[in-house]
């Protein structure tokens, strides 16, 4: 893998799969790539299931663009480089006909082109074992919600796509479905994998487990404003006993990519499949994008996570040093239990009630704890509703400051006008359809206001 490649080298067969670098509806149809002998038995299904885990590599998309640019285009980074793309983020200057724009819905559509061979063909393989077989599929259908999230949250009404096309034909007539109908997708999705993968440990951190399927459930059921779901899959989670929070800030974000309590999903990089944060964050590195001033001086610098997070300021910019080599062979968290209990203290806080914004509080102190930070008392500290929502809101900014999430909470919440100021119009909340699909796909529609 070269820096200007999307995504890293991947095996044969998860290339037959789908095209990294092309276009959605460039993807060879299922009769011209010979799938009937590429996923003919466990050998070949589980060598798939890697190649379906190494879309999350991809340089577009976990291991560099999705989450980069879903802080640049916030008030938490700034572009500090000289590549237009990040420029134009910086600015909230979004267009069809944007190169990360396009990279980052292609590589999204590789990974859900990669997991629908599969779900399309392991059920037929004779020779599997049939937990083996419900193993892989729980992790597809996992997978494929996972992307569809990651597109929903993005671009709003996108395309259903659940099984390979059989022509090109039919592969140009795709449409875009709309939001709820996505959500719904994810919701089965999930259902499916939860069925399948039950009675599976949590033991691994960078496969599909049944702790990720409830947690990602706990996220969406936040997106979609369902407190009590969102309560209740929290707390799913917490009762299962086999997550709790690192011992130290400091832990989850190592070189090593070490392993720690916390950690419930994670896409594993190693020093040839790599992850380009650290690269374009460090002084030693690109230094394409850095910390803003005003994220800098959110932190009390006797906060354990300001030293995690920074370590020197130049006069062209504040380097972010989170993601600790230039090299980028450390493993990055999609979810994390910090994540999960700041979900559940959200979602209590939105249902108001003197034991429920008491209770969010708890929440927010046991992360708060953690950092070495003295914890709020409600009542006397935060005595109203909107204010534990603003601390909620605060502690999650700082918590997760540049693992991709902060772009996404400022829309959801309402917050991204005022937060990003002049460079947001409302229709930017909605990334646009990238122009080269809408050239090949007669019934996609551009998104309002490009």
């Amino acid at each position: 893998m070269t820096r200007s490649r999307m995504a890293p080298a991947l095996l044969f067969l998860a290339v037959s799969l789908g095209a990294c670098d092309g276009d959605l509806l460039d993807v060879k149809p299922v009769d011209e790539i010979s799938e009937d002998i590429a996923i003919v038995d466990a050998r070949s299904a589980q060598a798939a299931l890697v190649g379906a885990y190494s879309a999350l590599q991809g340089g577009s998309y976990y291991g560099g663009a999705y989450v980069m640019w879903s802080e640049t285009l916030t008030d938490n980074v700034e572009h500090t480089g000289t590549f237009d793309s990040y420029a134009d983020a910086d600015l909230v200057f979004l267009r069809p006909d944007m190169g990360g724009i396009t990279g980052m819905w292609t590589v999204l559509y590789d990974g859900i082109n990669r997991v629908n061979l599969l779900i399309q063909k392991v059920p037929a393989i004779t020779s599997i074992d049939a937990a083996d077989a419900d193993a892989i599929l729980g992790q597809a259908y996992a997978l494929r919600a996972l992307h569809y999230f990651n597109l929903v949250r993005a671009w709003g009404d996108v395309p259903l796509v659940l099984a390979p096309p059989a022509t090109l034909d039919e592969a140009a007539l795709v449409s875009r479905s709309t939001t709820a109908q996505v959500y719904t997708q994810i919701a089965s999705d999930l259902g499916q994998a939860a069925s399948l993968l039950s009675g599976l440990d949590n033991s691994s951190r960078t496969f599909v487990t049944p702790g990720f399927v409830t947690a990602l459930q706990a996220r969406i059921a936040l997106y979609q404003g369902d407190w009590a779901g969102a309560v209740a899959r929290a707390r799913a989670l917490q009762a299962t006993g086999e997550y709790s929070l690192a011992g130290s800030y400091g832990q989850l974000f190592t070189a090593g990519g070490d392993p720690t309590s916390e950690d419930i999903f994670r896409v594993a990089f190693t020093a040839t499949d790599y992850n380009n944060l650290g690269y374009y964050y460090q002084y030693d590195g690109r230094f394409e994008i850095g910390a803003t001033q005003e994220a800098y001086d959110l932190f009390d610098p006797a906060d354990d996570r300001f030293a995690v997070n920074f370590n020197g300021v130049r006069s062209d910019g504040i380097q972010v040093v989170k993601f600790p080599t230039t090299i980028g062979g450390e493993d990055l968290h999609v979810i994390r239990y910090a994540d999960v209990l700041l979900i559940l203290a959200e979602a209590l806080a939105e249902q108001d009630g003197a034991a429920n914004l008491s209770e969010a509080v708890d929440q927010i102190n046991a992360i708060r704890a953690r950092s070495g930070m003295a914890g709020y008392v409600y009542g006397v500290d935060l005595t109203t509703q909107q204010e534990v929502l603003d601390a909620v809101f605060l502690e999650r900014r700082m918590e997760l400051a540049f693992e991709g999430e902060y772009w996404f909470d400022l829309v959801r919440t309402g917050r991204a006008a005022t937060a990003i100021g002049a460079n947001f119009d409302a229709h930017e909340a909605l990334w646009p359809i990238p122009v080269s699909e809408l050239d090949v796909a007669p019934n996609l529609t551009q998104n309002p206001g490009y």
